[in-house]
């Protein structure tokens, strides 16, 4: 009688740690890691502002280059995940930036980060119309290029890094697949950021721009910030994923870009 009551007491402290646990997880605020997302972006694209007057030029034999290098670098990536590269699961935090992370899923905010991130591409999309005809393709081509080599190496860090994302700490979690342990780092943040650079970079080198190109481009990056905030909000990634996928996204579009300019 005294085993058996030992062991309903210790589960039931057990059971009340884990609630108080839970519950502390879940009264931290996304505000630092949006506050420091914030900041970062404004030095990033405050740094763009003297590029003015630079037009993309397309060399053919680089492009072949690099789209048949990220085609080996894709299939590489599929195979890291076929074969699980990354090893066992992990968990990590980064000290205060992932005091702000949410711990508990929440589905509304998932799905409405899905609409965010469709939403940066169509005003990325939109921006289009406004650039001079001669300059259309170039921005085509070189944003997906961006887009394509940040997805690359966004999956390339998600299996090697195999890190759990924040809902899956909470109490009675039961894992239903390998996504469950991909937050390092995050994808909508990195692709979005990506898109919203590329057209931010050109919005603000271009001279002879419809009237609608800069808000576009503007919408794009106010886009691309809400779909980051979210990832956090809904429990799906820790602040750290989605700064460092912010870092990706926009290195990857400064980089590429500079890399089409005209001399």
């Amino acid at each position: 009688m005294n085993l058996r009551t030992d062991i309903f007491n210790h589960l039931r402290i057990l059971i009340n740690f884990n609630l108080l646990k839970y519950k502390a997880l879940n009264t931290c605020k996304p505000t630092p890691g949006v506050s420091l997302t914030l900041v970062k972006l404004c030095i990033i694209f405050s740094l763009v502002g003297p590029l003015r007057g630079q037009y993309l030029q397309l060399k053919p034999k680089q492009e072949v280059a690099i789209v048949v290098g990220l085609s080996a670098y894709s299939g590489l990536n599929f195979l890291a995940e076929r074969n699980h590269w990354g090893g066992g699961v992990r968990t990590w935090q980064v000290p205060v930036l992932d005091a702000a992370a949410q711990y508990q899923y929440t589905p509304k905010f998932a799905k409405v980060s899905d609409a965010t991130a469709l939403g940066t591409a169509m005003a990325a999309g939109l921006f289009t119309m406004a650039l001079p005809q001669n300059q259309r393709i170039q921005y085509l081509m070189v944003g997906a290029q961006n887009v394509w080599i940040t997805a690359n190496l966004t999956q390339t860090a998600k299996v090697l890094a195999a890190r759990n994302r924040p809902y899956t700490q909470a109490p009675g979690f039961v894992s239903t697949g390998r996504d469950d342990h991909y937050s390092f780092f995050s994808g909508h943040s990195s692709v979005t950021a990506t898109v919203a650079t590329t057209a931010l970079l050109m919005a603000f080198n271009q001279e002879d721009l419809g009237k609608w190109g800069r808000p576009a481009a503007y919408a794009a990056g106010g886009l691309a910030l809400t779909t980051a905030t979210l990832r956090i909000a809904a429990g799906k990634h820790y602040p750290s994923d989605v700064v460092t996928g912010i870092l990706v996204g926009v290195g990857v579009a400064l980089i590429n870009t500079h890399i089409h300019r005209v001399k």
